[in-house]
Formats: C-alpha cells, sequence, structure tokens
C-alpha cells in the first residue's frame, strides 16, 4: 500500500477515517438500560458479546471429556493413557492416568462441572 506523498493528502485521508468512525454508532445493538446503567460492566459491553469464563462453563453444562485431557496434559505434560468417569464425594468427576514426561505414571481428577484439577 502507498501512502500519499503530500502531508495535506495524509491529513485529509486522517481526517476522513477519525470522522467515519466518530459517525458509527458504538453502542449498536445495545438496549437503552444497557447503555445507561454502569451496575455491570461486563454487560455494559453487550455488543461485543462478551461474557465472564465462568458463566460460559456454567452454560456449557461443564467441562466435555475432551477438555479434561486437555487441562490435564496443559498443567502436568507428558502423555494421557486414560479417562473414566467416576463419582468421588459425591461428584462426578474424570479420573484422567496420564504419563509424565520422565515416565513417571499419575492419576488426577477433574470436576465435571468446574474443570478443576486434584489428586
Amino acid at each position: 500500500m502507498k501512502f500519499p506523498a503530500t502531508p495535506t493528502a495524509a491529513m485529509v485521508l486522517v481526517i476522513g477515517l477519525c470522522a467515519t468512525l466518530l459517525a458509527s454508532p458504538l453502542h449498536a445493538g445495545q438496549r437503552a438500560e444497557d447503555r445507561t446503567s454502569g451496575e455491570n460492566s461486563v454487560r455494559g459491553l453487550g455488543y461485543l458479546n462478551v461474557q465472564p469464563l465462568a458463566s460460559m462453563r456454567v452454560q456449557n453444562r461443564g467441562v466435555s471429556r475432551d477438555q479434561a485431557a486437555a487441562l490435564v496434559k496443559k498443567r502436568y505434560g507428558g502423555k494421557i493413557l486414560a479417562i473414566s468417569e467416576v463419582q468421588r464425594n459425591g461428584r462426578a468427576m474424570y479420573r484422567v492416568k496420564g504419563l509424565s514426561d520422565k515416565s513417571q505414571v499419575y492419576v488426577v481428577f477433574v470436576d465435571k462441572k468446574s474443570g478443576r484439577i486434584s489428586r
């Protein structure tokens, strides 16, 4: 992309861009009460459809088997050998058996609801 050779043409281009940005509505798609109330900052960005991570987990109904494996692999590395669904202390969990980079077998539990890893 080649920029205009004269400073005047560059200024006209910059002013045109600024005018275009200012003319576009920043709050398109928001309800009036969302724009005026400052009680929920995440909700104030409704036009971006931003949600906290915790609410996304609840909406997705927990952690899938593949997500549990990815969480454990990210934290401990190595290979995942087996995953099974178990009940532990009255909670639904995944039992994940892995092999570390140092060839040690480990077993951890991943809470199906929250994704929290425990030993």
